[in-house]
């Protein structure tokens, strides 16, 4: 009995604990989700707010700068205009442009190149500064892209070219050179095409710049060109330039996320969340995005440039941004482990508090409906019951019959025995009715050794029956236990049906009479202690 019990404790422990663990964590888990969900928001919304500034920064910084050359182009231009006196003296065009590009120290070189192809003016900058060319060293460029663009172009437009490495008897000029050619048509006074101005600009001033912006973003930043190749990569600059090389051709943007570089080609401008990454583009070098001071327009050669923000997948802020609710949960259980744990042993110690209390509780609720010694009702309960049934006759009309019990000789065995001896009585007589009584039958102790026993449904003959088999389990435990008192009982029974009109006091004192009557038959020739040899022969106890 005493490991069931511990047991059913141990149960009931483990099972508050469990329920409160589950209740405070579920209300502790969705508290801290619904806050990193929200945290996660912002952090979302920063990051790519964040990143799509630093985009449209980028554009505009390379759309002033190509702006600036532009003037740039112009200016010098101006000067080739103002300083040719129409019989081949270009001594002071030659001056104004050295001490130009020694002012700029951004353009590898300034050329004029008549209508032929031919260099005439060509103004060198180097480390000591720019030089003007001898005219031994002078070459002729008809064959060049740039030249055969820019010279059939109006007089106020001007020609940008792609952007690419400066190449040197057809090889690339190392150290590499990025380098961007502005060219304009130049015009003699009777109006007459005498060639082209071209600006060679060294791109490698425009690239630090896109870099010095590009630092400051959460992931890499990418300059494209129209064909989807890196012009920029701040993450991995041995990406840069690979369409300069035969073998490098497959080394692209275009190539290494083809689903994004065509929604680039689609919208032009926009942000795209992938299992690639975080992506935030936009397009620029496009036809609508300059608007010169000059009434001239431009020719663009380069074609659409794009810059990109690119979060990859495997960084936090990638992580964070690409993730999804499923991400999120074992994010906010992880980062709370030991949160849980705590859960956990506050849930023990309520379980247990919970357990204790239950225990009080059921004993208290026990011990106020149950007979402290037998089991059974005790007469609170046992008169409760009674009175429902009593109230449920007046419906159903079924009969009830009550039998009240005394025990014979109990003071008796009190005191020559004991009154240890004496429980043994009681609980044997107990357990004799609750051997013999039908399950929707009980039996409830009214004190000392006076009993009630409900019977449901029967008659005073059929619970007369009933009786006599308990009578009988008695009388066999008498016969083949060698106990030192006779097991006896005195019983009267009185039976009421439905929609009597008598109090249930009143049947049950009828019921008492009875036994009562009953009880002063069987004690003229009832002897509850047994005779035993001299030497055990026991004492009655004393009592003050």
């Amino acid at each position: 009995m005493i490991d069931k019990a511990i047991n059913k404790d141990t149960k009931k422990t483990i099972l508050y604990t469990l329920g409160v663990f589950l209740i405070l964590s579920l209300v502790f888990f969705l508290i801290t989700l619904v806050i990193q969900i929200n945290t996660d928001t912002v952090l979302k919304n920063e990051i790519m707010s964040q990143e799509e500034q630093l985009v449209d920064v980028e554009k505009t910084i390379i759309a002033n700068k190509v702006n600036r050359l532009t003037t740039d182009l112009l200016y010098v231009t101006d000067a080739l205009k103002m300083g040719d006196n129409g019989r081949g003296d270009y001594s002071n065009v030659e001056d104004h442009w050295l001490a130009f590009a020694n002012r700029k120290m951004i353009y590898d070189q300034i050329r004029f190149i008549d209508a032929d192809g031919n260099e005439v003016i060509r103004v060198n900058y180097t480390d000591a500064g720019a030089i003007l060319t001898d005219s031994a060293e002078l070459q002729n460029k008809a064959d060049r892209y740039y030249f055969t663009e820019a010279i059939g172009l109006a007089d106020d437009q001007i020609y940008i070219s792609k952007l690419d490495l400066n190449m040197e008897n057809n090889q690339i000029e190392q150290p590499i050179k990025p380098m961007i050619r502005l060219a304009t048509p130049y015009y003699g006074a009777r109006g007459q095409l005498e060639g082209i101005v071209v600006l060679n600009y060294s791109a490698a001033d425009l690239l630090s710049q896109v870099e010095k912006i590009a630092s400051t973003s959460q992931g890499q930043i990418f300059m494209l060109n129209a064909d989807g190749y890196w012009l920029y990569h701040s993450g991995d600059t041995s990406k840069a330039w690979s369409f300069m090389y035969d073998n490098r051709l497959e080394e692209s943007f275009k190539n290494d996320f083809p689903d994004i570089w065509q929604t680039i080609q689609t919208e032009g401008s926009g942000s795209r969340i992938s299992d690639t990454g975080v992506f935030n583009y936009l397009k620029i070098m496009t036809d609508d995005q300059f608007a010169l001071d000059s009434n001239n327009s431009l020719a663009l050669g380069l074609g659409d440039w794009t810059i990109v923000s690119y979060i990859p997948p495997d960084t936090d802020d990638g992580q964070l941004l690409t993730g999804n609710l499923f991400d999120t949960v074992l994010l906010v259980l992880k980062n709370n482990l030991m949160a849980y744990f705590l859960i956990f042993t506050l849930a023990l110690f309520l379980g247990a508090l919970l357990t204790i209390n239950k225990m009080k509780n059921d004993e208290i609720k026990y011990f106020s409906e149950y007979d402290g010694m037998t089991g059974i009702f005790n007469r609170r309960t046992g008169f409760e019951k009674l009175a429902q049934l009593y109230k449920s006759t007046e419906k159903n009309k079924s009969e009830i019959s009550v039998c009240f019990i005394d025990i014979n000789g109990l003071k008796d065995v009190n005191d020559y025995l004991g009154h240890d001896v004496g429980d043994e009585l009681i609980l044997t007589i107990t357990k004799g009715i609750q051997n013999k009584i039908r399950v929707n039958d009980f039996v409830a102790r009214l004190g000392g050794d006076e009993f009630l026993i409900i019977f449901e449904g029967l008659d005073e003959t059929g619970a007369e029956a009933v009786w006599q088999r308990i009578v009988a389990e008695f009388e066999q435990i008498n016969e083949t236990e060698n106990r030192r008192y006779v097991i006896s009982a005195s019983h009267g029974i009185e039976t009421f049906g439905g929609g009597s009109n008598e109090y249930i006091d009143t049947i049950i004192n009828q019921a008492d009479e009875k036994m009562y009557r009953e009880k002063k038959v069987i004690k003229k020739d009832l002897k509850i202690i047994r005779e035993f040899k001299p030497s055990d022969e026991i004492e009655p106890l004393q009592h003050d």
